[in-house]
């Protein structure tokens, strides 16, 4: 026993010095990406009302409204905090080296998105530290935890709300009252769920999805349970998403209904990507081809799916709630029409939980049958 506990803490270790080296040269050598041309120039708009105090123009601002301002206010409180000066973005050009002048821009931002991707490795890690190692190169969440994308932020407290939940449901069983969930550990996951969909909504609809089972199964007609759970959801939403501040309902509304039209325009359509294209990109390592040099190996789409099936047995008797993230999520990059790489780290953390798992379940075969095979040469011959 604790010959394995020594291993996964080294294999742990590993994974998240591995996810730094990988995002640290990430950060330095990707070039400007296209949603990195949006997000940028917002999070100075808003560093602008931040520092004149001006939430009244935060609340009513328009631009980008169909994703939550959360992740770019950030972007703006750590631009604010540090004065970088706005660069002149008629000079940067996607795919094209980044300019001398907007390189401590690119630099702090991709810090903070790179920050919040690490710690991702290392939560996984304490799940199952080889799919730590395997979520730690690979190329998709090496690339959008790198950049100044939105997926950091909602891909991180989605782990924490997923841990928070297991939590809550082991908590329960431990002390034995036949409670379904422990309150506390499961308001914990709920607050925590209502920063992820404020962070991008995808994020928060597909972990709530994989919520619903247990809660429907183990917690029905229990009134003060469901409450534990959406009641601080809804509050921290609401709390961490000040474009509803005026008017929730109209606003929330709004902006929802935007990424159906959006997923049925022109721009998506005339890409024509078929509905499989998410379990193309999950075989395929693409960044390794957009970005020739930067990412060390892109061998983890090889394996993840595979070890991830032969896992999934193992992640539904021993971390159920982590297998009904990876199949809700599954079922949604499929369904929804918009195929977008950077989707893919809606699931990459518990495929690879799987995955850990699937080489898990290898290890105990090959030791299985090593030891029958001992176990007989060990038998007396007969005659």
């Amino acid at each position: 026993m604790a010959r394995k506990r020594i291993l996964a803490l080294v294999t742990l270790l590993l994974a998240v010095l591995a996810a730094t080296w990988q995002r640290a040269r990430a950060i330095e050598m990707l070039p400007p990406d296209f949603d990195e041309g949006i997000y940028l120039p917002l999070a100075y708009r808003y560093a602008e009302m931040l520092a004149g105090g001006r939430w009244g123009e935060v609340m009513a601002y328009r631009e980008n409204f169909e994703h939550p301002p959360l992740v770019k206010l950030l972007y703006a409180s750590e631009l604010r905090v540090s004065g970088t000066p706005e660069p002149d973005w008629e000079t940067v050009h996607v795919g094209r080296p980044i300019p001398e002048p907007a390189v401590p821009v690119f630099r702090q931002t991709r810090w903070l998105s790179g920050v919040l991707g690490i710690l991702q490795v290392g939560l996984i890690g304490l799940v199952h530290p080889v799919g730590a190692l395997l979520l730690a190169f690979d190329s998709y969440h090496v690339k959008y935890t790198s950049q100044a994308y939105l997926e950091a932020v909602p891909g991180l407290f989605a782990v924490l709300a997923v841990l928070a939940f297991e939590r809550a449901r082991r908590r329960a069983r431990e002390a034995g009252r036949g409670e379904p969930f422990q309150l506390a550990p499961l308001a914990l996951s709920g607050a925590l769920l209502g920063v992820t969909a404020a962070g991008k909504y995808p994020y928060g609809m597909v972990v709530g999805l994989a919520f619903l089972p247990f809660l429907a199964g183990y917690a029905r007609g229990r009134v003060r349970v469901w409450a534990a759970l959406v009641l601080p959801a809804l509050g921290m939403f609401l709390l961490a998403h000040p474009a509803l501040w005026q008017s929730p309902v109209a606003r929330l509304w709004e902006s929802i209904t935007f990424h159906w039209d959006y997923s049925h325009s022109k721009h998506v359509v005339r890409s024509a990507l078929p509905w499989y294209q998410p379990l193309y990109h999950l075989t395929h390592a693409t960044p390794t081809e957009w970005h020739k040099g930067v990412f060390a190996t892109g061998a983890t789409v090889w394996v993840l799916l595979p070890l991830a099936a032969l896992g999934l047995p193992a992640t539904l008797r021993q971390r159920p709630v982590w297998a009904a993230w990876a199949l809700v999520g599954l079922v949604f990059l499929v369904l929804w029409p918009t195929k977008w790489a950077q989707y893919l780290l809606l699931v990459l953390p518990p495929l690879c939980v799987c995955a850990g798992l699937g080489v898990s379940t290898l290890y105990e075969f090959a030791a299985s049958v090593l030891r029958r095979r001992v176990s007989g040469s060990d038998q007396p011959s007969q005659g």
